[in-house]
């Protein structure tokens, strides 16, 4: 017996469910009916569901990375999902606070590096109003047990924006929990539910992301003038200085020039002065 939780009748009952759409391997980008969807800010996240067998407690976590593979300790050789898993179900079981050696059960669901056996399938969901509620994602797993039942995980990414989907219970299982276990009906369909401010639509006109683009032509000219002027300046100063042994402004190269350049400005301003103010009187004879 597994344990189950009924679904969320209001959102059963507003949900609208668009043509399916499927990916080679979820990332954690997605688009569907023209809104995109972006959850690679969130991090491998679990959540622990206990049910009572006595004398036992079945205790089965769940595991998911929403953009890509779940990184397995090197130390699990056993119990743990194969490489690659992107949701990954582990059923053990306690006795008092003493866990069983094994596993009683390991599922994995959608596998990034053989996507071509477990394409995620994605639809958005929106209620009556059309009014986006999230991304339902489906990712596909194993025959298992006896009767071989193909195994399933949905994952409903649901909006929330006072969540960032980050929110995990501390070591003694107090706070909130952004991800929800829901349900595992049949012994063969896992539904989570992980509520995230990711999950919901940008509102139009919102400001795109600043870009993280090169620099343009403009900043990269700049950059290559001010090498070169400083350049010219150190090495031409270490040439005077061992070859002339010279001090001060006399180490710049040309430093007579550079000396005498604010006069040159200021012949250079008076000369345009006189030049325009000539320009404007009258020509010919002057009167005797």
């Amino acid at each position: 017996m597994r344990p189950t939780t009924s679904l969320s009748l209001s959102l059963l009952s507003t949900l609208l469910l668009l043509p399916i759409s499927t990916l080679a391997a979820f990332t954690g980008e997605a688009e569907a009916d023209g809104v995109k969807f972006d959850f690679t800010q969130l991090k491998t996240h679990s959540v622990v569901v206990e049910h009572k067998q006595d004398p036992s407690v079945l205790k089965s976590t769940y595991t998911i990375n929403p953009a890509g593979k779940i990184e397995l300790s090197k130390d699990e050789k056993e119990d743990r999902c194969p490489d690659g898993t992107q949701v990954c179900m582990i059923s053990r079981l306690w006795y008092g606070d003493k866990p069983d050696e094994h596993a009683a059960q390991i599922i994995s669901f959608g596998n990034v590096e053989s996507p071509k056996d477990s394409e995620p399938e994605y639809t958005i969901m929106r209620d009556e109003e059309k009014k986006v509620l999230g991304l339902n994602v489906t990712f596909h797993g194993p025959e298992y047990g006896e009767k071989k039942l193909k195994q399933n995980a949905i994952v409903k990414f649901l909006c929330d924006q006072e969540m960032t989907g980050l929110e995990e219970p501390d070591k003694d299982g107090k706070g909130t929990n952004a991800l929800k276990f829901v349900a595992y009906e049949g012994d063969q369909t896992v539904t989570l539910e992980w509520r995230t401010k990711y999950a919901c639509e940008k509102p139009l006109g919102e400001a795109p992301a600043p870009s993280q683009g090169s620099w343009g032509f403009f900043t990269w000219f700049i950059v290559i003038v001010f090498l070169v002027v400083a350049a010219y300046l150190i090495f031409g100063s270490w040439l005077n200085y061992n070859k002339y042994d010279a001090r001060g402004w006399d180490l710049l190269p040309h430093s007579d020039t550079l000396r005498d350049l604010p006069y040159l400005i200021k012949d250079f301003l008076r000369r345009a002065v006189n030049t325009f103010q000539g320009s404007g009187g009258r020509g010919g004879y002057s009167a005797i």
